[in-house]
């Protein structure tokens, strides 16, 4: 006769919990609550290695920087890293200037205070944005 299934957390009575693997990092339960999944929420990160989609390259995806992703920015426990860090400098830089021409745009074309209230921001950061250059 076959047992019955049972639902919820999984059973972790084999694993040894006092001793996660050497280099790991420790996860916060309490900071993973956002994540609305009905797997098991990880007990440790381990640096994990993964190839840039942009250029290739093999990189380290680290613990520290799994448990910043996933605790602070809250990102989805579903998610890994997929562009190396060269490349995701290149398309912040990318997409900075394309967010600065468009507000010059904005602004040659209607006016200052007309972009501002268009973007829902202040003509001081309209000003900022427009003399950060790259």
């Amino acid at each position: 006769m076959r047992k019955a299934r049972r639902f919820g957390p999984p059973d972790r009575t084999h694993c040894d919990l006092t001793r996660p693997p050497p280099g790991s990092v420790m996860a916060d339960p309490a900071q993973l609550a956002h994540n609305n999944t009905y797997g098991a929420l990880p007990l440790y990160y381990v640096d994990r290695a993964f190839t840039c989609r942009s250029c290739g390259a093999e990189d380290l995806w680290t613990a520290k920087q799994q448990k910043w992703w996933y605790e602070i920015a809250k990102g989805n426990i579903n998610t890994t890293a997929k562009y190396c860090r060269a490349c995701r400098q290149e398309r912040r830089v990318r997409v900075d200037e394309a967010r600065r021409v468009h507000v010059e745009g904005l602004i040659a074309k209607h006016g200052i205070d007309v972009a501002a209230e268009r973007l829902s921001c202040k003509i001081e950061d309209l000003q900022a944005m427009i003399t950060r250059r790259p």
